[in-house]
């Protein structure tokens, strides 16, 4: 708002006030001309808020967003009022009214300056406990070098690491986008801004006179860059977002669209090119991003870290084994019986021991579950212990637990979820598994929050439809081996159906998750036909498999500290060696199915699990290669050799 009228900035108050009713007028219209949910917000330098306007903009709903770079040094440096006075005194007592209305205030931005320490910055934004946080580089590209850095080349990568890791050791509870997104994105998850990974043209500016522009930064680059041409007054948005302009900017949002070093390097599916004005150069955008190096170094120092929080020292690796363990043994379903029970008791035991501690908690805070609470206490043990080791109630204590430490919970998507307390209630009414063992296509809400909208999940009319081929599918495991049956209902209990939005219509797929342990998540359309009932076993083993390994890695982790990413025969994309692992141990147990199919199915799919178990076994091959170079722990080395002798025997 300030922006648009500079000319007048010195009328404070009556300007503002004037601009506020103006922009709550504006916001009521756009909202009353459509059914789509309008968000409106506001980003300011906050010279001229006062608290008529605040009352204003929040009657109307419309978020304020400061700009603010830090202490009065930092902040005046490069924010100074029009006739060149500091403005720190009056941003900061925008910032205090703000604090004030929660509601309304939807966080700072702050340019980074590298003369400001990260210990300056953060000692200062925690002070103040903004609901949201982000540190923008400054807008740089290849005929504009970030400032400072042709003197110094490490300049900023030295800052940017500092900074992350003061965040990580000390002011983790700050919600600094930046660094949440680069973790996200290391960990495989989906970035919630441009500067890492891929995207698509997620905005058309419209300016004041009416004209449609492009992302507002690419300005940075060269007079003109953001005009798309033609008006509100003349021109359908439509038209422009499928105008030659924004198709061009979306291809430089994908892979094909970057330039070649960057497609061939390691983090690029992190990086995603990085923030598109800073690879502007002299030839357009075919460049990597300017602050390529700093990227790189950043990523990788990141992937480090997060792999130091998340495993545990070498020393301690496998203290959580039995002595004497036996693998081998473990991988059958047949021999794994005993050991299957105490990694099953065990886990229901600590999902017990959790969700009585989250009870706790509840215990004090919403009195209104008292009747849930006093159920809950009521129960036996073993009761308690099934209850909370039902994957959507470990979704749900889970989210709840951080939600209470004052951190945000997102879907895969990307999306902030929220866990309601009165779940428990939902929780104690649920039925119990039904004859096959599994809940199957139960609509648990925490069986499907965490996934946001990545994954469509099946309605009641299809769920109906598919179960009977549900229950020949468990039939032809439990035919073929009844101790692999008997496993996967003691290991797993819930059966989802499940599409995947972006995936061929034909295409089966599946997965699992270990923040919802014990749910296999199965596609059981291909177009409007249900799928044959062995391509649904072949999927429920598979999401077994991958599940009865988290179940040992709950106890001692497989694969040792590390960065690296490694190719998979399965995947397009680079994995973490641990996916490579599991990914082996399930087709192990594949190839063991497809050989049943082969000598005793149908003879419709003969010659299906002839191809199926070449592919299978050429692939296990090369992931075998693969493993022997991976840092993997002793468990997970003894793990190997013990599939891949399973293997090479079976393959004799």
């Amino acid at each position: 708002m300030n922006r648009w009228y500079k000319s007048r900035a010195d009328q404070s108050r009556p300007l503002m006030y004037f601009l506020a009713d103006k922009l709550a007028a504006f916001a009521a219209q756009i909202r009353a001309a459509t059914t789509a949910k309008v968000d409106v917000g506001l980003q300011t330098n906050g010279l001229l808020l006062d608290d008529a306007a605040l009352d204003q903009l929040e009657a109307a709903d419309i978020g304020v967003s400061l700009s603010l770079d830090g202490p009065r040094a930092a902040q005046d440096k490069h924010r100074t009022t029009r006739k060149g006075r500091s403005s720190f005194d009056k941003v900061l007592a925008a910032l205090e009214r703000l604090k004030k209305r929660p509601r309304l205030f939807a966080g700072v931005i702050a340019v980074i300056d590298t003369a400001t320490s990260p210990e300056d910055l953060f000692a200062f934004f925690d002070a103040h406990h903004p609901p949201n946080l982000d540190f923008l580089l400054p807008d740089a590209h290849h005929l504009r070098l970030p400032p400072g850095r042709a003197l110094d080349p490490s300049l900023y990568e030295r800052w940017l690491i500092g900074a992350f890791d003061l965040w990580l050791d000390h002011y983790p509870h700050l919600p600094v986008r930046t660094f949440e997104a680069l973790l996200d994105a290391v960990s495989g998850l989906p970035s919630r801004t441009d500067a890492f990974g891929f995207g698509d043209v997620s905005l058309i500016s419209i300016e004041t006179d009416g004209s449609y522009h492009d992302l507002d930064v690419l300005k940075v680059t060269q007079d003109g860059a953001t005009s798309l041409g033609g008006s509100v007054r003349d021109t359908p948005i439509a038209d422009i977002a499928t105008s030659p302009r924004i198709a061009a900017h979306r291809a430089l949002l994908s892979k094909a669209g970057l330039c070649r070093e960057c497609q061939a390097c390691p983090i690029v599916e992190i990086c995603g090119g990085g923030s598109l004005p800073h690879r502007f150069g002299t030839d357009g955008f075919n460049h990597p991003t300017v602050y390529c190096r700093e990227m790189l170094a950043l990523v990788e120092h990141a992937r480090v870290r997060l792999a130091e929080l998340l495993l545990p020292s070498d020393d301690a690796l496998d203290s959580a084994l039995p002595t004497g363990t036996d693998l081998a043994a473990f991988d059958l379903a047949e021999s794994a019986t005993a050991m299957m029970d105490d990694l099953c008791a065990g886990a229901r035991s600590a999902a017990r021991d959790a969700l009585l501690g989250t009870v706790r908690e509840l215990r004090a805070t919403h009195p209104e579950l008292g009747p849930a609470i006093t159920a809950f206490d009521a129960l036996s043990v073993s009761e308690q212990e099934e209850l909370a080791s039902a994957p959507g109630a470990i979704a749900w204590r889970h989210t709840l637990d951080i939600q209470t430490a004052a951190y945000e919970v997102q879907a895969v998507d990307g999306a902030a979820i929220q866990a309601d307390a009165s779940y428990l209630q939902d929780l104690l009414a649920q039925p119990s598994r039904d004859g096959s063992g599994f809940q199957i296509g139960f609509p648990d809400p925490w069986l499907r929050i965490p996934f946001g909208e990545a994954i469509y999940f099946e309605d009641e009319a299809t769920t109906a439809k598919v179960k009977p081929i549900v229950e020949e599918a468990l039939q032809i495991i439990e035919r073929w081996r009844p101790a692999m049956a008997r496993e996967m209902r003691m290991a797993c209990g819930a059966i989802q159906f499940i599409r995947d939005p972006l995936a061929h219509p034909d295409k089966i797929v599946s997965f699992s998750d270990n923040s919802v342990p014990g749910a296999l998540y199965v596609s059981v359309l291909q177009g409007d036909d249900p799928i044959d009932a062995y391509d649904l076993a072949d999927s429920l083993l598979h999401e077994h498999r991958h599940q009865k390994l988290y179940l040992l890695e709950r106890l001692a982790p497989t694969v040792a500290s590390t960065a690296a990413l490694v190719s998979s025969p399965w995947r397009e994309d680079l994995r973490p060696p641990s996916g490579l692992l599991h990914a082996v141990f399930v087709f192990v147990e594949l190839r063991r199915f497809w050989l049943h199919v082969r000598d005793e199915g149908p003879a419709r799919l003969h010659n299906r699990a002839i191809n199926q178990l070449r592919d299978t076994e050429e692939n296990l091959r090369d992931a075998f290669v693969t493993l022997d170079s991976c840092p993997l722990t002793p468990l997970g080395r003894e793990l190997v050799a013990v599939l891949k002798a399973s293997a090479e025997r079976e393959l004799a």
